[in-house]
């Protein structure tokens, strides 16, 4: 499998100017090195009222968690992921969902 984490880690490198710009905060997180079973690495991005989180482990399991912050309101997702479009996929979604405006 490949090293689905670390292309998380990727996307961040590439479009964190972008997201600040677009007003996004964003928070990159690993688990330590320390022979557990499972390395992952989860990404937060932040808008003013919205969160999303993802966590990708190197199974390719993957959480994403979506908030509104405003509204006190949040669910949970599941993904299997297997390939480096599934992670920009899966990144996209959270993207929408902290893009969206509130009403």
């Amino acid at each position: 499998m490949t090293n689905l984490p670390q292309k998380l880690t990727t996307w961040l490198t590439e479009h964190a100017a972008d997201l600040q710009t677009e007003g996004i905060n964003c928070d990159l997180g690993r688990s330590p090195d320390d022979g557990r079973s499972k390395a992952s690495t989860w990404l937060t991005l932040e808008s003013e009222t919205r969160l999303a989180t993802i966590t990708v482990w190197d199974s390719g399991e993957a959480e994403l968690d979506y908030a509104d912050v405003a509204r006190g309101q949040a669910h949970p997702e599941h993904r299997d992921l297997r390939t480096q479009l599934d992670v920009a996929d899966a990144v996209a979604a959270l993207l929408e969902w902290v893009e969206l405006p509130t009403g």
